[in-house]
């Protein structure tokens, strides 16, 4: 803070420079008060290094003025001084504790630093304060939210409604958590109220048509009657378009067989067949949902059209909205138990975007990514760390790779196999004596493996080792999760097998 001669340098300069603070001094306001009122002014005509020397003036008069501090938390945070701003906050409310208003900016700074607890803490002291401030709940919603604890949120909104005016926003909101979870009912009737309320927002009349069908094929109704309720529903300015007709069916499927409702999915998936039958990844998926016991892989065409559809955005879906952390767990892990100072030829099997690759490059001699997918493998060379990307099949590449990589690492690949012994055999032909082969299993608590209604296998870890055993030894075992379905993670399994020298009898 400025010494007493500057402070007072700088009032005079003000006084003589800055019509509205001298028309404050002359209006009789003691300086720390005209400061902070022309601080604020200043504040909101976005002139925010001048209304920062002008609190620290103010502060530098009145130093036990809580709110002078978090007038001056507020203004650090429009500077991006979060850290600083934070400090200013905490010594406010340390001042004097009854400040909701200042707890709720502790609390958007606190978010803002990543220090997602500690935000919470600060919302819920603003609540003890001020048990009905619509802002605070909200903001603690949004926190709920983004930690993904969707019935926490929902509650929070809720309260947001109890005794306040309709909001159209919150309810939307509210049918998007309820969605998120499944619960088509809820979300249905939420965001009809949303559309009800702002009948001009096309999101929410679309939202509110979209539960309705799901609703509606839930409780029972046949297809091609909710289809035509769902149709009926488009005002005479409005068109029904095919393509609204498949983004409608194809997210029921997604959503209906990915939390559990089976005999409806398949209702559904059969009616997009009857229309487009031209879909091979469908029909395979529609398999999964039915739990055909045949399918002991993922079709190669599947693998190709899901991926090459889904590869721009894969990243920010999976790692951001999805929470997969496996390449981090799986690489972290084979470098724990490899040594540091050597350089390895290195696979990655199933590399994707190449995720694993930024953590494998560091250990890596010669650095392979292998795809089917070529829109996978366009953003894997985008992140320019691999020696080689390669379209093939992975066994098929196997098979002309004898005794040539030191490490093959296959992050979520064996999901997309059931029966893992070609895997295990193609590893055992690639790798050289004493290779390592780490990968990653969804889990499967029962014998063997298990096709899943997602499409992806889940493998019982006795199964694998039983596969393991005749030319590898386990290294490593490791409980996990592999990301977020139907707002719960997925338990799944790390391993890292060693191949012997010289393989034991089959």
């Amino acid at each position: 803070m400025p010494d007493t001669a500057a402070v007072a340098e700088s009032i005079k300069s003000w006084t003589a420079t800055q019509p509205r603070f001298a028309a404050l001094l002359q209006a009789g306001s003691p300086a720390p008060l005209a400061l902070a009122r022309w601080a604020l002014e200043l504040m909101r005509a976005n002139q925010i290094p001048d209304a920062l020397a002008a609190l620290r003036c103010a502060l530098a008069l009145a130093p036990d003025n809580p709110v002078l501090w978090s007038d001056y938390g507020i203004a650090l945070s429009q500077s991006n001084l979060s850290r600083e701003a934070a400090a200013c906050l905490e010594h406010s409310v340390t001042l004097l504790r009854h400040q909701p208003d200042s707890w709720l900016m502790l609390g958007l700074v606190r978010k803002k630093l990543g220090e997602l607890a500690a935000a919470e803490s600060a919302y819920r002291v603003a609540l003890e304060q001020d048990p009905h401030s619509n802002v605070a709940w909200q903001l603690l919603g949004v926190l709920k939210e983004e930690q993904k604890d969707f019935f926490g949120a929902i509650e929070c909104l809720e309260f947001c409604l109890k005794g306040g005016r309709a909001q159209p926003a919150i309810q939307a909101n509210l049918g998007k958590l309820h969605y998120q979870l499944g619960q088509i009912a809820e979300s249905d009737a939420a965001y009809a109220k949303a559309a009800l309320l702002e009948p001009g927002n096309a999101h929410y009349r679309q939202m509110s048509r979209r539960t309705t069908f799901m609703r509606e094929v839930l409780q029972g109704e046949p297809i091609e009657t909710a289809m035509a309720n769902y149709r009926n529903s488009f005002a005479s300015a409005e068109l029904c378009s095919e393509k609204d007709l498949m983004k409608l069916l194809d997210s029921a499927f997604a959503l209906l067989s990915g939390f559990g409702h089976i005999e409806a999915a398949i209702r559904v998936g059969r009616k997009q067949i009857e229309l487009w039958p031209a879909n091979p990844s469908l029909r395979y998926l529609l398999r999964a949902v039915a739990g055909d016991p045949t399918i002991d892989r993922s079709p190669p065409e599947y693998i190709v059209e899901h991926f090459d559809t889904f590869a721009e955005g894969f990243d920010a879906q999976l790692v951001g909205n999805l929470g997969y952390d496996i390449p981090e767990k799986l690489c972290s892990a084979v470098r724990k138990i490899t040594a540091s100072e050597n350089r390895y030829d290195i696979l990655d099997a199933g590399c994707g975007t190449g995720l694993c690759g930024p953590l494998l490059r560091p250990i890596s001699r010669v650095l392979t990514g292998v795809d089917l997918s070529s829109k996978m493998l366009e953003q894997a060379a985008a992140k320019g760390v691999y020696d080689a990307l390669v379209r093939e099949d992975l066994t098929a590449f196997f098979s002309h790779c004898t005794d040539h990589f030191d490490l093959i690492v296959a992050a979520d690949l064996m999901i997309y196999f059931g029966n893992l012994t070609p895997l295990f055999q193609a590893a055992e032909t690639a790798l050289k004596p004493n290779g390592l082969f780490a990968f990653s299993t969804e889990l499967w608590t029962g014998e063997g493996y298990r096709l899943l209604p997602s499409g992806r296998f889940a493998h019982a870890p006795q199964y694998v080792r039983s596969l393991a055993r005749h030319a590898f030894e386990e290294i490593l075992f490791a409980k996990t999760t592999v990301r977020l379905e139907a707002t719960r993670r997925l338990p799944g399994n790390l391993f890292i097998f060693r191949r012997r020298e010289s393989a034991s009898p089959r």
